[in-house]
């Protein structure tokens, strides 16, 4: 809880002390080596990550090649456009770069926790939307950026069947309420 807390203060404000003990009861760590694809692009996520440590690498893949988005770090999350859409696939490939430490929490015991705590969902939607509008700015600015494509020597075909979606839109059912 207190890294947590270190690598994500204005979440952990907004939560509360109580808010803050129920959201990391529900989290594991997962620790990966560098390398490690944490998500891959158009397949199944079933968590949100938090980054705690180390650093992680965004692109997108498509015929053994690739084109880095970003890098996120320390007291940023992955996996946030799956849940939001509802979808339940990934918009992109996350890597370790480095050696990583991630707090994970899955999708479903992400619903149950904004179903139930009103305080949860609003800190959490809050957190999302900052971090979606910060991303959006740096992709912008990004925008402006030669883009580089890299060989990822992966056979991975776009070709290939894409599962089928299946999750529910949290957001979409937040502002119902």
């Amino acid at each position: 809880m207190q890294q947590f807390s270190a690598r994500f203060p204005a979440l952990a404000a907004a939560l509360g002390p109580q808010g803050l003990a129920v959201l990391t009861r529900a989290m594991t760590t997962v620790e990966l080596p560098e390398g490690r694809r944490i998500i891959r692009d158009r397949m199944p996520v079933d968590s949100l990550y938090f980054v705690l440590e180390g650093e992680v690498s965004i692109l997108i893949e498509e015929g053994g090649r690739s084109i880095t988005l970003g890098r996120l770090g320390a007291g940023e999350w992955l996996g946030e456009v799956s849940v939001l859409s509802g979808e339940m696939l990934a918009s992109s490939t996350a890597r370790a770069e480095t050696p990583v430490t991630l707090a994970r929490l899955k999708h479903q015991a992400f619903e149950e926790l904004i179903t139930r705590d009103d305080g949860i969902a609003s800190a959490m939607l809050r957190e999302l939307v900052s971090m979606l509008a910060a991303r959006l700015r740096a992709s912008n600015e990004a925008s402006q950026r030669p883009v580089t494509i890299e060989a990822t020597g992966d056979s991975f075909a776009a070709t290939q069947p894409l599962p089928s979606g299946g999750g529910r839109n949290w957001l979409a059912s937040f502002f119902g309420r």
